[in-house]
């Protein structure tokens, strides 16, 4: 068949537009394929292939279509237009139109010969889903078949069951809406121009690109993919990335921080930026790829994150100085609940529950290795102050010797920083002077605790009851500060307050503490609280107590049998326990009136009369004796 009629290719019309178009000027019925016998594939129309045209139209005719069909270049982009897009950014055979550029084209048909409503190339852009000229949303199926609209036939406007596409519904969209399309529209030529510097920068396929992940990972979040969304929601994503990049480079970087914001695992910077950094990993080397690495460089430098595999994007590390907290666990050998304790005790570390976790200074954390490693352990503080270590124990339980909480992150059992130690010890010295000699009225802090205990001698000398006198030189610790042997008589006279501590008192009564603090708590034993809330006992209610009461335990010990034997003559004869308190199910303490002694006194079972005499408070087995007739 040949076209006698030609007309005019019109800028931005496609190859298979202008072929369609060309056969409805020659009258060709819609539904017949007048280029089949000519050896012209439609299908290769639509991909670009426009060498079937030549003997048909001419070189310089087809050389002006080419420019506005997409055609495959070497390196596997589409060109269209002089823009190159990802062949999945494109649709082939699938065809969008809007009814209102149509409109435009048929107010154009002087004579109606020559048909004038086309195809544009930019209805091809799959990015592309509204008309920015009209403000009217892209038609892709026919509203009689319901399909999708197809490159067939021998007409523009005609749909593959014969429905005319020129009369499809307009779907309005507000003018804000567009701005995304109007861009991508207008590099292709097909409205004014406008200006985006960062995506002015980039190839068309990167500049969507870039839009539509940003704006994927604003809207949806970022473990969303973009191809995984709905096609529905894809404009309002790509809309989002479009105001995101025209805040400029700082604004990029804001969205990245808005992304970090969220909780993720530690030292993964992957994991944070999800389906944005997956993305951004599989780029080419290119303008974006470089763009995105500084952006996200930025980010990890100002936040001061950790940044694993950062030398496959950028130069330069981001963070020289600084290393992640597994780097830090190395460095301290220490697994890593541990490690993190340690850094949280020191400061080093913040946010953690809140986002990636940072970064950590390489020099502060080889100074805090340093630290830890000199910390000693009771055995070797007490031959340091020259104490047993259980009176370095009564001192830590005491909080003269405190731990610090970089002792307690670092170490399962008590530790010890020399300087620390070395710090309290000046501070008992005081103002003391260092000789060589020591003192002839005076008496090291050793031996003075012998008579009136370490724990009391040492928080008054921190106090300023007792102030020492001298520091011998060459005595280590507590064993070479002296102190006045008149203030150990004075811090004697100082104990006998009517307030004593539970370990005191449990020790008059002969109990455990459970026992103790159930005593307490049934009120048969005042207390008070000292200012450093601290619990005290009356101590003349302990004595009356040890006076009233006796216990089986006492009884048994006394009489050298058993609890249960004592229990079983007490109920023998209607003792009842005056007192009987448990701790769960469990009884923990039964006390008896101490007239029980004169019944047992009595009992001639298995002891003598006589043999059992009460001394002191304390109930005696006397010597049996012989028996003489």
């Amino acid at each position: 068949m040949t076209f006698p009629i030609r007309p005019r290719h019109i800028p931005g019309e496609p190859a298979s537009g202008y072929a369609r178009r060309l056969a409805e000027a020659n009258g060709c019925d819609w539904r017949a394929n007048p280029f089949a016998g000519r050896g012209v594939s439609t299908t290769l129309l639509a991909r670009g292939d426009t060498r079937a045209l030549v003997p048909i139209l001419g070189r310089e005719t087809v050389d002006g279509i080419d420019r506005y069909s997409p055609r495959r270049m070497r390196d596997g982009h589409i060109l269209l237009n002089g823009e190159k897009l990802e062949p999945a950014q494109v649709f082939y055979e699938r065809q969008c139109c809007c009814v209102a550029c149509w409109a435009d084209d048929a107010a154009c048909e002087t004579d109606g010969t020559v048909p004038m409503r086309h195809l544009r190339c930019w209805w091809s852009v799959a990015a592309v889903s509204v008309c920015p000229i009209h403000n009217l949303r892209l038609n892709d199926r026919c509203l009689q078949c319901d399909r999708t609209i197809r490159l067939a036939g021998a007409r523009v406007t005609v749909c593959r069951c014969g429905a005319n596409l020129a009369r499809s519904p307009r779907i309005v969209v507000e003018p804000h809406a567009t701005a995304a399309d109007a861009y991508v529209v207008g590099r292709l030529g097909g409205c004014p121009r406008v200006p985006e510097a960062i995506l002015d920068a980039l190839p068309l396929c990167d500049a969507i690109a870039l839009m539509q992940r940003l704006g994927c990972c604003v809207s949806a979040g970022r473990d969303v993919r973009f191809g995984k969304t709905d096609p529905a929601d894809r404009p309002a994503m790509m809309l989002a990335g479009f105001h995101a990049v025209r805040t400029g480079d700082k604004g990029i970087e804001k969205t990245i921080d808005a992304l970090l914001a969220a909780p993720g695992r530690p030292d993964r910077l992957r994991v944070q930026l999800g389906q944005l950094y997956s993305w951004f990993a599989a780029l080419p080397d290119g303008e974006l790829q470089s763009w995105m690495a500084n952006r996200i460089a930025n980010v990890v430098r100002r936040n001061q994150l950790c940044w694993q595999g950062w030398e496959r994007h950028v130069v330069e590390p981001p963070t020289p100085d600084r290393i992640s907290a597994s780097r830090a666990k190395a460095c301290l050998d220490a697994g890593w609940d541990r490690t993190v304790a340690i850094l949280e005790a020191a400061g080093l570390r913040s946010d953690v529950d809140e986002r990636c976790r940072p970064t950590v200074d390489r020099r502060q954390v080889e100074m805090l290795a340093s630290r830890v490693g000199r910390f000693i352990n009771v055995d070797i503080l007490a031959g340091t102050l020259g104490i047993t270590p259980a009176s370095v124990r009564k001192l830590v339980a005491a909080d003269i010797l405190p731990r610090g909480p970089l002792a307690l992150a670092a170490f399962r059992h008590p530790r010890f920083d020399p300087i620390e130690v070395d710090a309290i010890l000046d501070r008992m010295q005081g103002n003391a002077p260092v000789v060589e000699v020591p003192p002839s009225d005076s008496v090291s802090i050793v031996r003075a605790a012998r008579k009136v205990g370490i724990v009391a001698l040492c928080r008054a000398i921190l106090d300023g009851q007792i102030v020492a006198t001298a520091r011998v030189v060459g005595t280590p610790g507590l064993a070479g500060i002296r102190i006045r042997s008149a203030g150990i008589a004075e811090l004697s006279r100082a104990r006998n307050d009517p307030w004593i501590g539970p370990l005191e008192a449990g020790k008059t009564l002969g109990m455990r503490r459970n026992g103790l603090d159930l005593i307490v708590a049934a009120g048969h034993i005042r207390t008070i609280k000292d200012a450093r809330r601290l619990r005290l006992l009356d101590r003349a209610d302990v004595a009356s107590f040890q006076t009233r009461y006796v216990s089986t335990t006492e009884l048994s010990h006394s009489l050298r049998t058993s609890a249960r034997s004592i229990l079983s003559r007490l109920a023998e004869r209607g003792c009842r326990p005056a007192i009987e308190l448990a701790l769960g199910d469990r009884i923990e303490i039964r006390l008896y009136e101490r007239s029980v002694i004169g019944i047992l006194r009595r009992a001639t079972d298995d002891v003598e009369r006589g043999s059992i005499s009460v001394v002191g408070n304390q109930l005696h087995l006397g010597c049996r004796q012989p028996r003489t007739e």
